[in-house]
Order: structure tokens, then C-alpha cells, then sequence
């Protein structure tokens, strides 16, 4: 019997590599944390991710508030009791998000934050989509924290936006993607910018391994806001 466990609601599809990852993740975890072959509730809203793209594009935010919390009513009626978006970047406006839904909502940013402070990290790198880089929902909630956001310079931002929409979130992971990602996480480490970096994207998880960069600490936003979903469904 699962009745003392909360069913849990993604909103996916942004993208659907990602959406992927989140649903073995939870799986997988939900598992190993209860020790039983279990399996959780989970309710996925894979909605239209160039819809939702095109509104922070053009800085619709209110229309984009108006777009996720439909999206999520959708989860709320359909029974699930914590609910969560399955990428970082519609997260620039979770705040207003939080305050038009009634259910329990997990942040990545939030999640990250925590796992960051715990792990002592100071000055720490952030890739991701052009919106996540440049806007304040990141650095503002780790200012806050007493730790620091570094992006890397405009060109890089340019190139890691680029091609994140055009080859990361259509499930193409090239070989000359993952040099160039790598080089500007270097170029940073080494000239003594971070200390460790943010991979603020879900789908850069997939391009970007531990293995490939020993010596900077990668964050992967997916599996750290696994675990805090999983801390709000088992209770």
C-alpha cells in the first residue's frame, strides 16, 4: 500500500530528454530510499515547450504565469499532492507560480541552493538557457545565501543558449559541443572564477559528466531536486 506516500506531478516536456530523466530518476530513488520494489504515483503534464519559450522570449511573464499554473491545475485535479516543473529555466517566475497554486511546489533553485550551502561552495558557475544565465532568480536566492553566481562572458552565454535550443533539448549531443562547453567551464575555473558550476539546464546533464571534468564540481539540477521531491512525497 502506497496511501501514506503523495503522488507526485511533473509539468514536462521542457524537454522531453529531461522529463525522461526525472521519471527513472524518482523511480529509481523512491526504491532505494524506501527499500521496496515499489513503484511511485506519478502524474506527468507534458505541455508545449515552444509555447512556453516563446512567452519568456518575449518577456510575457504574466501570460507565462497565466500558461503554467493552467498547466498545473491540470496535475491538481488529476489528484497530485506535490508538484514541480522538470526544468530550471520557467523558474523565473516560480515565485509568482507559488502564490496562485495551492499544492505544494519544489523548487530546483531552491533545491540547489541547499545542496550548495551544505557542500560549503562560494562562487559557482552557471550554463543554461539565455533566460536562466541572465536572469536574477538564480544569483538572487544564492546572494541571499552568501554565496555567488558567475556566468560566463556574453559570446559564451550566445553560444551555450544556441546550442542548447537547437541541438541539447532536440536530444543531439555532438562531440564538439561537449569541447567547447568544457573549454569555457576550464577558462573559468582556471582564471579562479568558480569553484565549482551549475548545470542549470536538465538536459545538460547528458553532455556533461563528472567523469569529463574532474576537477570542477558539477551540480546536476535533476538529480538534486529528485531528492527534494522525493523529501515532500515520502515525508
Amino acid at each position: 500500500m502506497l496511501k501514506h506516500y503523495k503522488t507526485i506531478g511533473m509539468i514536462g516536456g521542457i524537454a522531453p530528454a529531461s522529463t525522461v530523466d526525472y521519471y527513472q530518476r524518482i523511480i529509481s530513488r523512491f526504491q532505494e530510499r524506501t527499500g521496496k520494489r515499489d513503484y511511485p504515483s506519478i502524474i506527468i503534464n507534458s505541455i508545449n515547450m515552444t509555447h512556453m519559450m516563446d512567452l519568456i522570449t518575449n518577456n510575457q511573464l504574466e501570460e507565462l504565469v497565466d500558461f503554467l499554473s493552467e498547466e498545473i491545475f491540470v496535475l491538481e485535479k488529476a489528484g497530485a499532492k506535490v508538484i514541480f516543473l522538470a526544468s530550471n529555466t520557467p523558474h523565473i517566475v516560480y515565485a509568482p507560480l507559488v502564490e496562485r497554486v495551492k499544492t505544494k511546489m519544489v523548487s530546483i533553485v531552491d533545491s540547489t541552493i541547499a545542496y550548495a550551502h551544505s557542500k560549503g561552495l562560494r562562487r559557482l558557475g552557471l550554463f543554461g538557457t539565455i533566460s536562466t544565465m541572465e536572469s536574477d532568480f538564480f544569483p538572487a536566492g544564492f546572494e541571499a545565501a552568501g554565496m555567488e553566481i558567475i556566468t560566463p562572458m556574453p559570446e559564451e552565454r550566445k553560444y551555450i543558449d544556441k546550442v542548447y535550443m537547437e541541438e541539447l533539448v532536440r536530444g543531439r549531443f555532438l562531440p564538439e559541443t561537449k569541447n567547447r562547453l568544457l573549454s569555457i567551464a576550464h577558462r573559468m575555473y582556471n582564471e579562479g572564477q568558480i569553484d565549482s558550476l551549475i548545470l542549470g539546464g536538465t538536459e545538460l546533464p547528458f553532455i556533461m559528466r563528472s567523469s569529463d571534468i574532474e576537477d570542477i564540481e558539477l551540480l546536476n539540477t535533476t538529480k538534486i531536486h529528485v531528492e527534494r521531491i522525493l523529501d515532500a512525497a515520502i515525508g
